[in-house]
């Protein structure tokens, strides 16, 4: 449930931000879902109806829909006589969704290796290793969420598999993802620029199988700073 300080920090948020685009249910997702990536909502609490209503001036209706597409996110789990919280997973299925990214990530960096000859893949491969120099550059971790997002994107876009980038949407805790790039050490930092390196010249190189191998470790290091997250949210 929203306290007083709780919902004065997320009305601040909402009156920080621009308005997200989709009208009113696109707007009422974007800032609980922006509240619960910064913190500003925690694994458990409850989201009343009421409150939301109140908070947002909108309808029951929109704020229900709201909430359905929350779930649907996996933001926000629905429990009997409890109503709507905020999704509190645990380590293990953390871990476990990380092995199923790891093996997805896998096939979708194989595929790009695959590709890796074709014509349009010069500006891909480019486009992976801009977003790393520009990554090291700037030596900041918090930002690196910027990057990994430029980086996976280009690697996703160059296996020419529009299922792999669906498929990882589908397999996410997304107040987790929030989380960890916020909580970063800059040695953690430093291990994901080498991870990258190793799936971008194994891509350049088209060596389908260590593009793979690199890119599921990747995701399988993540498992004991994401599961320590958890236990710690």
């Amino acid at each position: 449930m929203l306290n007083d300080r709780d919902s004065k920090e997320v009305q601040a948020r909402t009156d920080e931000v621009a308005p997200a685009p989709g009208g009113v249910v696109s707007q009422v997702v974007y800032q609980v879902s922006e509240a619960i990536m910064a913190g500003k909502l925690r694994p458990g609490d409850r989201l009343i109806e009421a409150e939301l209503t109140e908070m947002f001036g909108v309808g029951r209706g929109s704020v229900r829909e709201a909430l359905r597409r929350l779930e649907a996110n996996k933001y926000i789990v629905f429990e009997a006589n409890r109503g709507a919280s905020v999704a509190q997973p645990s380590p293990l299925e953390i871990a476990n969704m990380l092995r199923i990214r790891g093996v997805i990530a896998g096939l979708g960096a194989r595929a790009a290796a695959e590709n890796a000859r074709q014509p349009e893949a010069r500006a891909l491969i480019d486009a992976m290793f801009a977003a790393i120099e520009e990554d090291k550059a700037e030596q900041n971790p918090q930002r690196h969420r910027y990057y990994n997002a430029r980086f996976h994107r280009a690697v996703n876009e160059l296996s020419r598999n529009g299922y792999v980038s669906s498929m990882l949407d589908e397999v996410n805790i997304p107040m987790l993802y929030g989380q960890y790039f916020r909580m970063l050490s800059t040695e953690q930092w430093q291990y994901n620029i080498e991870d990258h390196i190793d799936i971008a010249r194994a891509i350049r190189k088209a060596d389908p199988d260590a593009a793979a191998h690199f890119a599921e470790q990747h995701m399988l290091r993540a498992v004991p700073i994401a599961s320590d997250i958890a236990e710690n949210m």
